[in-house]
């Protein structure tokens, strides 16, 4: 059996990263935790690395988001745009979609589009949009059918 266990964003200000996502998701969060020395520099590929981790638990879940702060690494930054192989998103269930697109906006986080509905497929009736996050990392904010 295999199950996604988390899904890791590298983030440029983790303290920025974990009010966004704690907040849209009311995680436990734990770290940051700083992780360095050889094994890191070994699974990484980057001699000298170090790397500030933090876990954000989602409330009454198993799902985890892993934020990780490279530092030390040359800090090259690449733009997570959904239309390129290789980008991925957090798609991320909220109670009220309007109300995440408001609160996010007032604090710099802007909505691509106003919310759409699937119409077919495992998300049928499903509400959803994408929040441009921080480091420009695409979320969808999805909210269940009722």
């Amino acid at each position: 059996m295999a199950r996604l266990h988390h899904m890791g964003i590298t983030v440029s200000n983790t303290e920025e990263a974990i009010a966004f996502y704690s907040s849209l998701t009311c995680g436990t969060v734990t770290g940051p935790l700083v992780k360095q020395g050889p094994a890191v520099e070994a699974v990484t590929g980057y001699p000298g690395a170090q790397i500030l981790i933090t876990f954000i638990a989602f409330d009454g879940g198993d799902s985890v988001i892993e934020l990780a702060e490279y530092r030390g690494t040359g800090n090259q930054r690449l733009i997570p745009d959904n239309g390129k192989a290789g980008s991925a998103h957090p798609a991320i269930v909220v109670r009220d979609i309007e109300g995440e697109i408001t609160r996010l906006a007032a604090n710099g986080y802007a909505a691509t589009s106003a919310p759409m509905v699937a119409t077919a497929g495992p998300m049928e009736g499903y509400r959803y949009a994408y929040i441009i996050g921080p480091d420009d990392v695409r979320v969808e904010l999805l909210e269940e059918p009722h």
